[in-house]
């Protein structure tokens, strides 16, 4: 796509980011009241904190401050459960009350005190998703260092509760609660003692920003530590490459290979893009989860395509998923091969009429959620990384790309000033 499409398409997920970004502070899915919003498809007009999260990042590229300073407020004032537990629940109407998913998990035996404390991460049609509250984070320091913000005052109540409810749901070298992965598919209980890596990595990654920002309390450092020595062990066992799941004993679906383990990079921070057992991961999610139209899915034999009929979810396959292509593009950008990410950032572009979609058939009939706002929000991240913003993310200044090439232990030595910077340096394009 040349130079004023681009700028066009930017203006377009400008747009997109603005209409899912409503009065209260509520960040939407998507908003399937647009004329353009296909019918058979399920209704994501509902808050998903994670997606949110990614979109005020964009937001923030793009200028639009006020859209995540009102999210963050929306989370703390309005989130269900959030201000008692500090952890948010999978999903929430645009009011704040808790929406749950239309995929209901299997009832779990929880213990009784736990249930007590965390029921409404527990109960029919909700699911406790760790990784949330690290993206939360995540945003909130990406925020404020976009706009050089040296007044924190406002946030810190926020990052309290959010980091403090990592640290609550974690004991042992373990999440106390059924954890469930970013796409909403697979619970590990915690009697398995088992972890998305993905997860994990957000969780520490969000802990370490709140740690940089807000001071350095004991259940703060205690919890990146652990984590961190977790994700270290994580990291030496096993194969060449890294695993999406880990605990005890490997098992084979293990290494299956989801294209979310480019988060280790971007947004997380936790592994640079040249790491040898990352290269070996991208390379596997390359080969297995490429479509044969040419796009990513999530993991292989990805079934989940988006569809309703009859109020229940259809599974008939999935697509190509577009906000993949646009993190691969980071992935790439961040490794310095510019011709590969622009090859993954182009992809998606060249299959679609004016919004991007959750997902891209070969199939041209089969619909797909669209617009989806957090597709938008990965192009323009992806689109910075590539120079094709008016202007760059002012976080940090620029380094050149082998000074960003630290030891790929540097996870293991907790929350130093060093490991914080590596978070700040992967928004660097």
């Amino acid at each position: 796509m040349k130079k004023p499409e681009i700028n066009k398409l930017i203006r377009i997920s400008k747009n997109v980011i603005e209409d899912c970004s409503l009065e209260n502070g509520a960040i939407v899915a998507a908003d399937s009241g647009k004329s353009a919003y296909p019918s058979a498809v399920q209704d994501y007009r509902y808050v998903w904190v994670r997606d949110a999260s990614y979109i005020c990042i964009a937001a923030d590229l793009l200028g639009l401050k006020d859209i995540p300073e009102k999210f963050f407020d929306w989370c703390l004032y309005r989130a269900e459960g959030f201000r008692e537990t500090g952890l948010f629940s999978n999903a929430y109407n645009i009011n704040g009350t808790i929406h749950g998913t239309l995929v209901a998990p299997a009832d779990l035996k929880i213990p009784r005190k736990v249930g007590d404390i965390y029921g409404h991460l527990i109960h029919h049609g909700t699911q406790f998703q760790p990784d949330q509250n690290g993206s939360l984070l995540v945003a909130i320091g990406h925020h404020i260092k976009r706009f050089g913000t040296r007044n924190i005052t406002r946030y810190k109540k926020i990052i309290q509760h959010a980091a403090s409810g990592i640290c609550s749901s974690w004991k042992d070298r373990r999440f106390i609660l059924p954890c469930f992965d970013l796409w909403e598919e697979r619970c590990l209980p915690p009697k398995q003692k088992r972890i998305h890596t993905y997860s994990l990595a957000m969780c520490i990654a969000g802990l370490r920003i709140a740690i940089s920002l807000s001071g350095k309390k004991k259940d703060w450092l205690r919890t990146e530590k652990e984590m961190s020595e977790v994700f270290a062990t994580l990291y030496a066992s096993g194969k060449n490459s890294i695993p999406g799941t880990y605990g005890g004993k490997f098992k084979k679906e293990d290494f299956l290979p989801d294209t979310s383990l480019l988060g280790l990079v971007y947004p997380a921070a936790i592994l640079e893009a040249s790491d040898p057992k990352m290269e070996t991961t991208v390379d596997e999610i390359i080969k297995q989860n490429t479509t044969a139209n040419g796009g990513l899915m999530r993991y292989p034999n990805d079934k989940y395509c988006g569809g309703v009929k009859n109020g229940r979810v259809t599974l008939t396959g999935a697509g190509a998923w577009p906000l993949l292509n646009f993190w691969m593009a980071i992935y790439f950008s961040m490794r310095g091969d510019k011709k590969k990410a622009e090859k993954y950032f182009n992809w998606p572009l060249g299959k679609i009429d004016k919004y991007i979609p959750e997902q891209i058939f070969e199939v041209k009939k089969k619909l797909s959620v669209s617009p989806l706002a957090w597709s938008h929000a990965m192009f323009i991240i992806a689109a910075n990384f590539l120079g094709n913003l008016s202007r760059p993310s002012p976080l940090v200044s620029r380094v050149p790309s082998h000074e960003r090439r630290v030891t790929s232990n540097v996870f293991i030595s907790g929350s130093s000033t060093k490991t914080i910077n590596r978070i700040e340096r992967s928004f660097l394009t």
